[in-house]
């Protein structure tokens, strides 16, 4: 699905600075909420009773009389039988104003209990949160869970946090006869799509990370609520995801909701990206019921719930706790699952979900009878898996995915798909180099090129120069794929075990300078195809590489790796890691 995200940039731009960027508006008069009428929606039922069931929701200015929805009783009944239909058993909310039409909603939501950040058992809470101020807040069924405590975290990042620094809730939960403490965050994130806005989310993303390392490394946490951005890439055009850091660590933390990403889900009633998440510790994560992750899309049951509710959708997750969860596994494709029509060398999302399952197979046919594998173990909770699509013209395309532990649980695209080829050309670009290797050991250099056209081509002959001479001869038979990349590293020793993308350099030295020097790739016949000419300020730190930024881009500029990536280079694969 595409995501037009830079139509959605310029769009955002344009309503920002008409001053329709509710988000970061804190300030509102409220009044004292009117009781809620009787149930006018009938919402049904998400939770379950043998599992943990989170769900957050921005609930549009709620309360407030000068912001938001217009009739603010509708919006609080809309609201009550929200809430009170999807019966999930934690919510993380946000974009409440005013606190007696929240004491009006939590009275009405018969087995929950809850506070806002405001509240005066909030260490710190009345310190941040004013009265009149979008705040986030906590609901919880209190036959589950008890407050063991709650406060304002991370308040030296407040103005990162756009003047709303995260509540952090430490609960008691008993469910299916088993009793354990667990932290629930809720955050509100920076709004906008402009670069400063983008840095202050970076910013905060940064500090919530080293806070969760250092004060929760082996603790179930979840954090939930607006995040203000997506988790794939940012709705800041040409920016990478403010919450990348997170992404990276896939060892210690992962977003359920970043399938829901990479299948173009939206959880906002107006724009196409997703901003609303929910981020677990490696512990909570192993309790995640895979592919549970949902944008609950109850404007099906409230009628005109974008003018009357909010422009937000309520966004759930499920765990099991205790005994709870069901033992029968099952897979299930979701996408490409048949009449799909995909370029060859694009790059696309394979989903899937599943249930009581480790790891899974994926695979794809492009006539229907012979399978190739594209990766043998991934984790199923991850629900997606992201492929660069074969340039190889076909009506008859699947794909499968399979338990990797049992053959038989297994499905395949309910029907075939096409893939078509691009007449596009071959382009190549250098995209990366690394003239500062880590180190001493020279053979550690190296320079990546990305064919970023539409058709593969031979670069036979093709040369590879310092600002001194030639440094690279490719040899005879070499092709770089569409959408593929090749690196020549200084000498074969260079080349990192497992790679299968990289060349030694034929002359066993590229001599990149780290004082600056300049990168020339010519064809065959000495006809210049790419160059570029670096300063001592891209090449000072050891082991860090140049990079295009956007990554792969031919038009991108050239920047720092580290300003695009938590890592120092990726020779031979993305900016953040993954495969061309």
């Amino acid at each position: 699905m595409a995501r037009f995200r830079s139509f959605r940039a310029v769009l955002l731009g344009g309503l920002f600075s008409l001053g329709l960027g509710a988000c970061d508006t804190p300030m509102a008069t409220g009044r004292i909420a009117p009781e809620g009428g009787p149930q006018l929606a009938t919402v049904p039922a998400k939770g379950t009773a043998s599992t943990l069931d989170v769900a957050s929701w921005n609930i549009e200015w709620f309360g407030s009389t000068t912001n938001g929805p217009a009739n603010e009783t509708l919006q609080a009944s809309n609201s009550r039988d929200i809430i009170g239909g999807t019966d999930a058993d934690i919510w993380g909310v946000a974009e409440i104003v005013d606190q007696a039409a929240w004491n009006s909603l939590e009275s009405q939501l018969t087995g929950y209990t809850g506070f806002l950040a405001s509240e005066s058992h909030v260490t710190s809470g009345s310190t941040y949160y004013g009265s009149t101020e979008q705040k986030v807040g906590i609901l919880y069924k209190s036959s589950i869970a008890t407050l063991l405590g709650a406060k304002i975290i991370l308040t030296a990042y407040d103005a990162d946090f756009a003047g709303r620094p995260p509540l952090e809730v430490k609960l008691r939960v008993t469910l299916n006869g088993v009793t354990e403490d667990i932290v629930v965050i809720v955050l509100h994130a920076k709004a906008f799509n402009d670069d400063a806005s983008w840095q202050k989310r970076l910013n905060a993303s940064n500090a919530l990370k080293s806070y969760l390392d250092t004060t929760y490394p082996t603790q179930k946490v979840i954090v939930v609520g607006d995040w203000n951005d997506d988790v794939d890439t940012s709705i800041t055009a040409g920016k990478p995801s403010p919450y990348q850091n997170f992404v990276d660590d896939g060892a210690d933390y992962a977003f359920p909701t970043r399938a829901l990403s990479l299948a173009g889900s939206s959880s906002t009633v107006s724009y196409s990206d997703m901003i609303d998440h929910h981020l677990n510790t490696n512990e909570f994560t192993a309790a995640y019921v895979s592919s549970s992750a949902e944008v609950y899309r109850v404007d099906t049951y409230v009628a005109d719930y974008a003018n009357t509710t909010s422009d937000h959708y309520p966004v759930l997750s499920r765990y099991t706790f205790g005994s709870g969860g069901g033992t029968t596994p099952s897979v299930t494709v979701t996408a490409p699952n048949g009449g799909e029509s995909y370029a060859g060398g694009s790059s696309k999302s394979i989903t899937w979900t599943a249930a009581n399952v480790a790891n899974v197979k994926v695979e794809y046919t492009l006539d229907g009878t012979a399978w190739t594998t594209l990766t043998s173990s991934t984790a199923a909770s991850a629900g997606s898996y992201t492929w660069t699509v074969p340039n190889t013209a076909t009506t008859a395309a699947k794909v499968r995915v399979t338990d990797a532990s049992s053959a038989t649980v297994t499905d395949a695209s309910d029907a075939a798909f096409t893939i078509t080829v691009s007449s596009t050309p071959a382009q190549v670009i250098l995209n990366e180099i690394l003239a500062n290797e880590a180190g001493s050991n020279v053979a550690g250099e190296f320079v990546e090129l990305v064919n970023v056209g539409g058709t593969s081509i031979s670069i036979a002959g093709w040369t590879i120069s310092d600002a001194t001479g030639v440094r690279h001869t490719f040899a005879a038979g070499t092709t770089l794929a569409a959408g593929k990349a090749i690196v020549v590293y200084g000498a074969s020793s260079g080349i990192p075990a497992g790679s299968t993308n990289a060349v030694g350099a034929s002359t066993a030295q590229l001599n990149l300078a780290n004082g600056g020097d300049s990168v020339i790739l010519k064809d065959g016949s000495g006809v210049t195809k790419a160059s570029y000419t670096y300063s001592s300020s891209l090449s000072g730190t050891d082991g860090v590489s140049m990079n295009r930024s956007p990554d792969a881009s031919a038009t991108g500029t050239w920047v720092l790796h580290t300003s695009i990536s938590t890592l120092q280079s990726s020779g031979g694969k993305r900016a953040n890691g993954t495969a061309f």
